[in-house]
Order: C-alpha cells, then structure tokens, then sequence
C-alpha cells in the first residue's frame, strides 16, 4: 500500500525522525572516526557505513517526496543533498578524491539541530559587517606592517625585514603570541618603541577584534529575536482570531437583545392603544351634553 504524501509529510517533520537521524549522523561520525584505526573491525564499520549511507538515501527521497519542489528552496536541505550524492558516488578511480569529503556527512549534524543552525545563519548574516571591520583590521596591520619595516629593518631584519616578514610579525602581534620576543628584540636598539607596540596592540588585539566579536553577537541576537518574533505573531494572530470571534458572538447577542426589546415595546405599545380608544369613548359618553 503506497504511503500518501500527508503521511510521509508528517512523519519526516515529527520528532522522533529528527531524533533518529540525528542518532543515525552521530554513529556514522563514530563509525568514520574507527575507520581510521584500520583495525580487525574495518570490514564491518564499512558495512554498517553502507548500511548509514543507505539510510541517508532513503531520508532525502523521502523529504523530497513529502515536500516536492518546496525541498529545494531551502539552502540547508541543499547542503544535505549534495552530501548524500557524494556519499553515494563510487569512490575509485576518478572519483577517489570524493573519498575526503565523506567527512562532510558528520556536518549533517548543524542541519539536525536548530540551534547550530541559527549560530551558523548569524554568522552569515554577519559577513556584510564583518567585512568591513576585517577591511579596517588589514589597513591596520598592512599600514603597521610598513610603518614597523620603515623604523626597525635595518636592526632587526629577522622581524620587519621586508614587507611579508613584518605583516607576519604584525599578526603575531595581534595575536599576542610570542611578542615579547619581538618586543624585546627591538628595545634593545629603539628604548620608545614600546610606544610602538602598545598602540598596535591595543588598537588591534582589544579594538578592531572586540568589534568583531560584537558584529557577530549582534547578528546572533537579531536571529533569535527573529525566530522569537515570529512565535510571538504566531501566538498573537490566534489571540487575535479567539477575541474577534468572542466579539463577533457578543455583537449577536446584542443584536438578539435588541430585537428582544423592539417587539416587547411594540406589543406594549400595542396593548396601550385600545385601552386608551375605550377611555376616550367612555368620556365622550359621560360628558356630551344631553
């Protein structure tokens, strides 16, 4: 019996298929770190990798069953089909180099857990931003690197020699890694370079990078914010649903209570006029002159 599109819709997108997938990439992560041993185990971890893989096969028809054209409008449902197809491509003779990036299947586990999905998200939302502040770190550095090269190559060459030897110098730095001994290398012929050192130190190492660090936490607040927004519209627009149509029930029974009131006043008012015509009549009866 062939299974409907809702059926398989619903169980690719319940919790227990996302747990047993994420179960599934988590063996095979252990499984290709085995293989590495290369032990009386290896022809069976191949098996049991056959067996994932297969696995993995069968996850993705049935996502693109279930979901059709909408699968591929998503860049991490993509990222998952190219990992199943090189894991699916034969890896001898041409294909052999396809071998390293097997490993690309343990980074199926970011598209399982939603977390690590917003994380890597924000981080791409966060490029625009993070280019220009890495632009402004290399001006900083190259315009060190050259400054360093102007005032200290002819003493200590083996640092600011030429201008890739002071860039690396000038990384190290940023760093701050090891540069004490460029530091004190230079002292001992410039005793005010320290002026040198601190200024680039400070500028790059706990300015620019900090800059960096707040760009990509703000890109990461932005996106939990988003997925909370988004919650909370979702909440909302129900909220709003439930007291339209208490408002809708309420404007009906006003209605109700409306019409209630017409027609008892309208059969008082029309109890009120016969009993009046019969006063009158009486009256003209009593009081007309003989």
């Amino acid at each position: 019996m062939a299974l409907r599109r809702d059926q398989v819709t619903r169980a690719v997108e319940s919790r227990w298929f996302a747990n047993t997938m994420l179960t599934v990439i988590l063996v095979n992560a252990g499984i290709l770190g085995w293989m590495t041993y290369e032990d009386s185990a290896f022809p069976y971890l191949v098996t049991v990798e056959h067996v994932v893989i297969g696995i993995f096969v069968i996850e993705m028809a049935l996502k693109i069953y279930a979901r059709r054209g909408g699968f591929f409008r998503s860049g991490w449902n993509w990222f998952d089909f190219l990992v199943v197809v090189v894991s699916v491509v034969p890896d001898t003779g041409p294909f052999a180099v396809l071998r390293i990036l097997r490993v690309l299947r343990i980074l199926r586990v970011i598209t399982a857990i939603p977390q690590m999905r917003q994380i890597i998200t924000a981080l791409f939302r966060s490029v625009p931003g993070l280019g220009t502040v890495i632009g402004l770190l290399l001006v900083v550095i190259y315009t060190s690197a050259i400054i360093g090269h102007q005032l200290f190559a002819g003493t200590v060459p083996e640092f600011f020699g030429d201008l890739g030897t002071s860039l690396y110098t000038m990384f190290l730095l940023m760093t701050t890694e090891g540069w004490p001994d460029v530091s004190a290398a230079v002292l001992e012929h410039y005793p005010m370079a320290w002026i040198f050192f601190v200024l680039y130190i400070v500028i790059t190492a706990f300015v620019i990078l900090n800059l960096v660090i707040a760009v990509i936490v703000t890109s990461l607040e932005q996106e939990l914010s988003e997925a909370r927004w988004a919650e909370d519209q979702a909440v909302e627009e129900v909220q709003h649903e439930a007291v339209m149509a208490r408002l809708l029930e309420l404007g009906q029974q006003v209605e109700r209570l409306e019409l209630r009131l017409r027609e008892r006043d309208g059969a008082a008012v029309g109890d009120a006029s016969p009993k009046a015509g019969r006063e009158d009549t009486a009256y003209s009866a009593s009081g007309s002159p003989e």
